[in-house]
């Protein structure tokens, strides 16, 4: 297990201490290890055996890829606190090392290189399916045109062992239909993944009424480059963020996934702001081999205090919009993620009374189009937004979102939606 990747650079005795504080478990074939949707509180150090990773998708049941020991299985899940993304079965008897995440969680802060080397492994991970979702995604071009050219078919018999079972489904599927409704079958299952990201509604005793907190992303298409996330951080720091990929489909998907599993991974583990922001800018860095860029806004709110922290990452889409009726933009406090390695981006500190909204956005808002051609745009978007407030003052989080998302698709009308609209607020509670 020492000359895994992950743990290349981690001394011997100090692996040892985090073997000897794990939980041995020898499981047979067919047992279920991980279960997609369950938070990630654990992670597996395989040493004997072979695991298979699955999907349950709105059309049949998928093999993702098989891990043949040693491997780190799990560990993603583990260290962001997300839920699982896939299940994970025995495909042969399994003797291995259950972690927990608070273990590992202390290793990364005392061997930072394990935090990296999880974040290159992802990376690769992200390098190799966009390989593969590339090839697949001129193959479903071709079946769309009807010129599909059945020599395609020949480079699916030795696939990549990632997609073993994808492979030969997808051959099955050209050879039987060469339609247009292969690729919707395929941006079905995508979109679910995508879904699965996105984290679920807090609790209400979670926040013990000192935040009322929501977010909604509509799709402009099956797959988009939007995301938005919140999660304390302790009993007092509510982190919330919303970013936009550039770029659309499912690379743009993917690139979301590894921006926010960093973001997960470090603000964890680093309180300062600016640092964590640049610490994450550095490993998008190095694992953007499609030069892809990602606008972010990230705040950290001491709900105790009610002072918001935050990093503006060229994502000037946001609002604060106070309880007597005010309005502040707040401004761009560095550039895009994953543009330049070694940008830097400064923390900006606001404070918010009771009953003061944060209100981010993606420009699918402000940029949705009506039949004439006209953008929907900030103007009327401020007016919207401080309307529905000024009406009810208390308007609660979901409300609010709904109602302004509405405003602008029936704005749109008829006009067929060209990019995501995802929006998200939070309203400070009395203290």
């Amino acid at each position: 297990m020492a000359r895994h990747p992950y743990f290349a650079g981690f001394p011997l005795e100090a692996l040892s201490a985090l073997i000897a504080g794990g939980e041995w478990m020898d499981v047979a074939a067919g047992t279920r290890l991980l279960c997609r949707g369950d938070i990630g509180t654990f992670a597996l150090l395989v040493f004997e055996g072979t695991a298979v990773v699955t999907i349950d998708t709105p059309y049949e049941h998928v093999q993702l890829a098989q891990l043949q020991a040693p491997a780190v299985i799990g560990e993603i899940a583990a260290f962001t606190g997300v839920a699982r993304t896939a299940h994970v079965d025995a495909l042969t008897p399994i003797r291995a090392v259950r972690l927990s995440a608070e273990a590992l969680e202390a290793a990364g802060r005392v061997h930072p290189d394990l935090l990296s080397a999880v974040m290159r492994q992802f990376g690769r991970r992200f390098e190799t399916f966009n390989q593969v979702f590339g090839f697949y995604a001129n193959a479903l071009n071709a079946l769309e045109r009807r010129n599909f050219d059945l020599a395609l078919l020949d480079d699916l018999r030795n696939p990549l062992p990632e997609m073993v079972d994808f492979s030969h489904s997808f051959r099955r599927l050209a050879e039987a239909i060469m339609s247009r409704a292969a690729e919707r079958r395929e941006m079905a299952n995508a979109a679910a993944i995508q879904r699965a990201m996105l984290p679920p509604p807090l609790p209400a005793e979670t926040l013990a009424g000192q935040a009322d907190i929501f977010a909604a992303m509509r799709p402009a298409k099956d797959v988009g480059g939007d995301f938005y996330d919140y999660f304390l951080i302790d009993g007092r720091r509510l982190v919330v963020t919303l970013g936009d990929v550039a770029g659309k489909g499912t690379p743009a998907a993917l690139f979301m996934s590894a921006t926010q599993t960093a973001l997960r991974m470090v603000l964890r583990s680093e309180p300062d702001l600016a640092v964590a922001v640049a610490r994450v800018n550095e490993l998008l860095c190095a694992t953007n081999g499609e030069d892809m860029f990602v606008t972010l806004f990230c705040g950290v709110i001491d709900l105790d205090t009610g002072l918001l922290t935050y990093c503006n990452c060229g994502h000037t889409d946001c609002m604060i919009l106070r309880a007597d009726g005010g309005l502040e933009r707040p401004a761009a406090t560095g550039p895009a993620l994953a543009m330049m390695e070694g940008a830097r981006t400064r923390a900006a500190t606001v404070s918010l009374a009771p009953g003061d909204r944060l209100f981010l956005f993606s420009d699918g808002l402000t940029d949705a189009f009506n039949p004439a051609e006209e953008a929907f745009g900030e103007a009327r978007l401020e007016a919207a937004a401080q309307a529905a407030l000024a009406a009810a003052p208390d308007l609660p989080a979901a409300t609010f979102i709904t109602s302004l998302l509405d405003t602008a698709t029936r704005w749109a009308d008829t006009a067929p939606q060209f990019d995501d609209m995802t929006a998200l607020a939070v309203t400070l509670g009395p203290r």
